[in-house]
């Protein structure tokens, strides 16, 4: 018999034990909930003999699916094959290959990813007519993608469903056409898989009466991070016999943007008879230091199932809040600290710095390499290999360097300006007929006789900006050079139109490559004497992408977001950019439920610490091409003193109990005035144009002599120079 008592505290063994009524297991961050799953599955094999095909565990990723089926073939000595155990997408494809005959496809069919999602849709497109710029690609998948969360294909949307709008109208159009071509073509995306299983098993009865017999028991992990589709097939199945297990925790529901309800687990004892509900709130991960805070932060959310996690792993180091002047000093710090405890002997794998945007990596990653230290990126590209950096870099390198044909080609239709591959494909014959480079043939691109008058006006156009920016290089600042491409272009204002969020993200991307750009050239002319040129800055960004060192087996410093971070643990975590608009992101502080996500973010970003947590934030972030005053977050605002160890003179937090006098400040400069005059070390003299606060802490916008337009909290402002 498998000696639970030795294993398992109190609260697990009642998970593993109790398995004939439905269970909600609300597990806290760190508390052992893998091993429950793994254990209450041997439970039912070894002791309730209970044949494993019986049993259905669903799990987030496919690699947790492999490593709790080898755990429990390790802990029984038998092959665990005929488990049921794998993701909602996996289980339910091979229910859907099984049932072929009652479905409208073959059992081979094929699952469309994305790219050929949006391969089928501009087929529709150019076949019907529809207006790309009318009905975004992205836009058109993602509300495809939530009407088939919703269980709805297009014959299922009522006319209440939808606006009278032209979008709308045409929306509706879209998704008949996209779902024909997908059907001729036997093909699902992954929204059908779980959308055609659901409807399978509510529709046909005889199908859900045999997954109800098959599926004896049901266990599902991150029971918080499922959509509706997945909440309707896991009902149709367990309802019945009421053999249901879920294991999640509401404070660590953080994938919203992917279709997620926190309904769910929220609901569970409503949606099942006679819940059990067990807390499991031991944490086996970090010190009660870091738990405290973790508890302190959560409390202050209302949509959620009250816990209180502790820990027997001894008090530990009290978490820090360390406050810096600039994002670029945030990053300095954090990386002299992570140097520090390297030389120390600290095993670099077992630390992490945790951002909430991928835009926030660059600083630090640049700050690392400065002291060469190892690192590498989560869940993300490098920052200067993410798509639209790249795009960016290529035209510096083909202005630079009009010999390099493969930046070249790059960026010639990037961004789509007409020029297509049959264009390209008579340029590129041109050019090796005549044995000239690519970038000659398109200054003279009136000279290839078959490229129609269209193509060689969109070409020539092309080649005018190059030039134009080319004439620039001499003479031009880099700062000055990428800020004429980058607006010339309108990028961020080409990304900023989408409404898909990796869209957003590119925008913001950009916006921080200027900062970087900013950042250099102000550290080379303190270096130089002079501003820098284009030709100091390429070099410098090749020797910043060289990432040889870096590997996934070697010892290096994780980068992350705090999305990409749940589930993993590190002995020291670094949790950066602690500010209003940040963290809470400024795209998620309309409602009460986005500001609750945010906050469990940073919960979740907590609880990924075992023994060192520090926290900061900087008081102002380069944005673009120049410095934007910061808030400090408003989830530290009110929490308690002392659950954190402050560090800095200069410490203070408006409004909060963390709140520190940094000097004594004159009554002229504690209530500004609008038509006020005050004046900025940097910006120089202004007029206050509006006030909000009443003391030296109050945000203030202010319009400078130069010319710009700023947000600046008070006490960065002065009153007696003038």
């Amino acid at each position: 018999m498998i000696d639970y008592l030795q294993e398992l505290n109190e609260q697990q063994r009642a998970v593993v034990t109790d398995t004939d009524s439905a269970i909600l297991v609300l597990a806290g961050a760190g508390s052992g909930k893998t091993r429950c799953i793994i254990y209450r599955a041997a439970h039912l094999i070894k002791e309730r003999k209970i044949p494993p095909w019986k049993i259905l565990i669903v799990t987030f990723t496919n690699k947790a699916a492999g490593e709790l089926q080898d755990r429990l073939e390790k802990l029984l000595s038998i092959p665990m094959r005929s488990l049921w155990v794998g993701t909602f997408h996996s289980i339910c494809l091979r229910i859907l290959r099984y049932e072929a005959s009652v479905l409208p496809y073959n059992a081979n069919f094929s699952i469309y990813d994305s790219d050929e999602q949006k391969s089928v849709l501009k087929r529709i497109y150019k076949e019907h007519g529809y207006d790309v710029q009318k009905f975004p690609l992205n836009k058109v998948l993602g509300r495809i993608g939530r009407f088939k969360n919703r269980l709805m294909h297009p014959e299922d949307i009522a006319a209440g469903e939808i606006g009278h709008n032209p979008f709308d109208k045409g929306f509706v159009q879209i998704y008949r056409h996209y779902q024909e071509s997908l059907l001729m073509n036997q093909a699902m995306d992954f929204d059908d898989i779980l959308l055609y299983t659901a409807k399978l098993l509510r529709e046909n009865e005889a199908i859900r009466a045999k997954y109800q017999e098959l599926f004896a028991y049901v266990m599902i992990d991150e029971y918080q991070d499922t959509n509706r589709a997945q909440f309707e097939i896991v009902h149709q199945i367990a309802s019945k016999h009421q053999r249901v297990c879920v294991v999640g925790d509401d404070d660590q529901a953080i994938y919203s943007f992917r279709g997620a309800t926190l309904r769910n687990i929220l609901e569970f004892e409503r949606d099942y008879n006679d819940v059990k509900a067990i807390r499991l709130e031991q944490n086996y991960r970090s010190t009660t230091a870091i738990l405290d805070l973790a508890n302190a932060i959560i409390s202050q959310n209302k949509y959620r199932h009250a816990k209180e996690l502790w820990s027997e792993l001894g008090e530990g180091l009290k978490p820090r809040l360390e406050v810096y002047e600039d994002g670029f000093e945030e990053a300095e710090m954090v990386a002299q600290q992570i140097s520090e405890q390297w030389q120390a002997g600290q095993d670099l794998r077992q630390i992490a710095i945790l951002y909430r945007t991928n835009a926030q990596s660059r600083v630090f990653e640049n700050a690392l390499m400065q002291r060469k230290i190892p690192y590498s990126i989560v869940g993300s590209l490098h920052f200067y290999q993410r798509k639209e950096i790249k795009d960016l870099l290529a035209y510096l390198c083909c202005i630079s360097n009009p010999a390099d044909n493969e930046n070249l080609l790059r960026i010639i239709n990037e961004p789509p300006r007409g020029i297509g591959l049959t264009s390209v494909g008579k340029l590129l014959s041109f050019a090796g007929k005549t044995r000239v480079s690519l970038y000659n043939t398109i200054q003279n691109s009136g000279a290839v006789q078959d490229l129609g008058m269209a193509a060689v006006k969109r070409v020539s156009a092309f080649a005018s900006k190059l030039e134009s920016w080319r004439k620039m290089l001499d003479s031009t600042p880099v700062t000055a050079i990428v800020k004429e491409i980058v607006e010339d272009l309108g990028l961020v204002q080409l990304y900023k139109k989408s409404s898909d969020p990796k869209d957003i993200a590119r925008a913001e991307n950009l916006i921080e490559f200027v900062a970087s750009v900013n950042e250099f050239a102000d550290r080379f002319e303190r270096e130089n004497e002079r501003l820098p040129l284009l030709a100091d800055f390429l070099p410098y960004v090749a020797l910043q992408t060289d990432m040889d060192k870096v590997s996934s087996e070697s010892e290096s410093v994780r980068l992350m977001t705090l999305h990409n971070a749940k589930g993993l643990e590190f002995e020291s975590i670094y949790l950066v950019g602690l500010e209003n608009e940040l963290l809470p992101h400024r795209m998620s502080m309309d409602s009460r439920e986005e500001i609750e996500e945010e906050r469990r973010l940073f919960y979740v970003g907590v609880t990924r610490a075992k023994r060192l947590l520090k926290l900061s934030y900087a008081r102002s972030r380069r944005l673009y091409d120049s410095f934007s005053f910061t808030e400090p977050s408003i989830f530290i605002e009110k929490l308690d003193s002392r659950l954190l160890e402050s560090h800095g003179h200069d410490m203070g937090i408006p409004g909060s109990t963390y709140k520190k006098a940094i000097h004594k400040v004159r009554d002229s400069q504690k209530h500004f005035k609008i038509g006020q005059k005050v004046w900025h070390k940097e910006y120089g003299v202004g007029v206050v144009l509006s006030v909000n606060g009443l003391d030296q802490d109050a945000v203030v916008t202010v319009s400078f002599g130069n010319g710009k337009l700023l947000k600046v909290v008070g006490s960065h402002l002065e009153t007696g120079k003038l």
